[in-house]
């Protein structure tokens, strides 16, 4: 039997959770790209986040530790029946990548890159040659996922870190094993690690310590530059 002090506690922190989710997803409104000041006056360091749809397997990007219909509506812009525009239910959204950068040039030029890259991908002819197949010539691999996404979206991180050198980079990983070989990636600009554990119920939870750890650093490192200028 609960205490009546428990139950407080607990419709507490589910009112929490709840303001969490609607507070994410306004602040990740628009199609836009933030500018600096915008995430400095939310508390938001240089970051990427790059969730994964359980269902599907396609990837969403964003600046901010949540996501909006915006986003998806503008990274799902040409669906078919091949690659549908997925729903934005916050259980089907998991975190597969929290890219931690050394300062908001870094960060925006990455997630427009990205951007861009995944914008090329629309080019189905093209990409679907490229792209590891099925028995049958699908790209799906157990209903309708397809793995083929979260691939190409590891491949395109490491090569936007390599090619625009962007040193001081940290990337925490869900799992470790979705970074695939470490061959595959300029050590002298990356470093991996991976996320803390939180229940999936809880990920605003995990994305919120990710973004004041982030924030936390970022600033620190910004005096140590006062200080030595």
């Amino acid at each position: 039997m609960r205490l009546r002090s428990e139950k407080k506690m607990r419709r507490f922190l589910v009112e929490q959770l709840k303001a969490r989710k609607q507070d994410g997803a306004r602040i990740a409104q628009g199609n836009k790209l933030k500018s600096e000041s915008y995430l400095q006056e939310l508390g938001l360091a240089p970051q990427l986040f790059i969730f994964k749809n359980l269902f599907s397997g396609q990837i969403l990007y964003s600046q901010v530790p949540a996501y909006h219909q915006d986003q998806i509506d503008a990274q799902f812009y040409n669906p078919n029946w091949q690659d549908r525009k997925p729903s934005r239910r916050q259980d089907l959204w998991k975190i597969m990548c929290v890219a931690n950068f050394n300062n908001y040039e870094y960060s925006k030029a990455a997630y427009q890159a990205l951007l861009d890259l995944k914008s090329l991908r629309k080019k189905r002819k093209e990409a679907n040659n490229m792209r590891k197949k099925n028995d049958d010539g699908n790209i799906w691999y157990s209903g309708q996922y397809r793995p083929t996404y979260s691939q190409e979206a590891v491949a395109d991180l490491a090569h936007v870190i390599d090619e625009f050198e962007l040193d001081g980079t940290k990337l925490f990983w869900e799992n470790e094993w979705r970074k695939g070989d470490e061959k595959f990636w300029n050590l002298a600009y990356v470093e991996h690690d991976k996320l803390p554990v939180y229940p999936p119920q809880h990920q605003s939870v995990l994305l919120d310590v990710m973004r004041a750890k982030a924030m936390e650093e970022f600033s620190r490192q910004r005096e140590l530059l006062k200080q030595q200028n």
